[in-house]
């Protein structure tokens, strides 16, 4: 019986891989220009559909083209996508960026197309030196579509403002808990190459019960946001603004807090270079007027503090990998010892081909909670996590890697018995 089923198996599996073998897409195209595309945001499904006249490697050191894709927000909501090719091999030295902007409404489908458009420009070049370059169209926008666009560009009823608002909430309850919350937000901003302006609002409430032997324990927590941005454009490498965030926290035991907060920013690199590679300081000179719900450690019910803040951040996408790093430093005027440091760093290494070791990191020096209550926080509020502990430090940190190895080749699309979006069953045993 034993024998007749590895048998079957064997068979079952000779079949597959003749099978598999015979379908084998990058044997049909191995002529083909060899790209990797680097895109959190990309449905690469679609590109891998659209785009049938490139090989789709799974490591950027087997690829002749490496494609990094990148985001930022514009100022009427949408978003700029910026992609950056960069030859290999033989097209070492031959680079391009390029850049499409999606207006906030557009759908999931118009994005898609945009991005799938703009990537196919930026390869023109380099399939264009192989034999799939014969099958290239090229096309134009007519002079009057030209216009109608230009038009589009400068005609705005809104002035470039966008507003938006959100609201959720949820109920979760069994026989011995139940847990609630409800939340909102409102928000308006403007953003021009010049300058811009962001305002928001948001409020959150949350309400939770635990039923244990003898006793219901409830807890609660509220907060409510406003904060306002004015940021002015210098130059290329400077920019001013004032930040004035106003909020209450039952967590931080804030009555009120209003902050004012000018500040200076230096970019070493231009902004323009944002989505690829930024390297900023920002440093601010704040006042603090804080209304306190009880008496704080130090005796008060409400005090008015000034400060001062220095960020560094560097935010790097390059072949190699993807860096993202910040410190951030404060303390206040009064009293030096009252600071702190705070710092994190996110860093994708590509070691070798098909290897990547993932590293993250964040670790803060804290010895300025001058909000903290005098009578503590009782064992329920600590279990419960309704209240800010008192600390001198917090840390978090992880470590990983990724390996993939076989075929070099990732052209082939197959949705069949896709369970992860949502239309299939699951079949669980505990």
């Amino acid at each position: 019986m034993n024998k007749s089923i590895i048998i079957s198996c064997l068979l079952l599996f000779t079949i597959l891989v003749k099978g598999q073998n015979g379908s084998d897409t990058a044997i049909q195209k191995d002529k083909a220009l060899n790209i990797f595309v680097d895109c959190a945001y990309c449905d690469m499904d679609y590109l891998r559909t659209e785009m049938t006249f490139v090989n789709y490697v799974r490591d950027r050191m087997e690829a002749q083209v490496d494609v990094i894709g990148s985001a930022l927000q514009t100022g009427s909501g949408g978003t700029e996508y910026t992609f950056v090719f960069k030859g290999q091999k033989r097209f070492a030295g031959k680079s391009d960026t390029l850049k499409v902007c999606v207006k906030s409404y557009e759908t999931a489908e118009g994005t898609r197309k945009s991005i799938a458009q703009i990537v196919k420009l930026g390869l023109a070049r380099y399939v264009a030196c192989t034999p799939y370059g014969c099958k290239l169209n090229i096309s134009a926008m007519s002079d009057t579509e030209k216009v109608v666009a230009n038009t589009a560009l400068v005609t705005d009823k809104w002035k470039s403002w966008v507003f938006s608002a959100s609201a959720n909430g949820f109920l979760n309850a069994q026989d011995l808990t139940k847990y609630s919350f409800v939340g909102g937000s409102l928000s308006a901003t403007k953003i021009t190459p010049e300058w811009k302006i962001s305002l928001s609002v948001s409020a959150q409430y949350t309400n939770n019960s635990y039923i244990v032997p003898d006793s219901t324990i409830t807890s609660s927590t509220k907060s409510q946001n406003f904060s306002f941005l004015y940021v002015k454009s210098i130059n290329e490498h400077f920019s001013w603004g004032l930040n004035i965030p106003v909020y209450t926290s039952t967590f931080s035991n804030l009555k009120l807090s209003e902050t004012v907060a000018p500040g200076i920013e230096y970019s070493v690199f231009p902004y323009s270079q944002a989505t690829h590679r930024l390297l900023r300081f920002l440093y601010s000179v704040y006042g603090v007027n804080n209304q306190y719900i009880d008496t704080t450690i130090y005796g008060k019910t409400k005090e008015l503090l000034f400060g001062e803040s220095l960020t560094a951040s560097v935010t790097y996408k390059e072949p190699w990998g993807s860096l993202n790093t910040s410190i951030i430093g404060s303390h206040y005027f009064y009293d030096f010892s009252k600071n702190n440091l705070s710092a994190s760093i996110s860093l994708n290494l590509n070691i070798f081909e098909g290897f990547t070791l993932n590293l993250y990191g964040a670790a803060g020096l804290v010895h300025d909670q001058l909000f903290l209550p005098a009578e503590g926080a009782t064992a329920d509020e600590i279990l419960l996590q309704v209240r800010q502990l008192a600390t001198s430090y917090t840390y978090f940190t992880s470590i990983g890697f990724t390996y993939t190895f076989g075929s070099i080749f990732n052209n082939v699309v197959n949705p069949r018995y896709n369970i992860n979006n949502g239309n299939n069953f699951n079949i669980s045993f505990n």
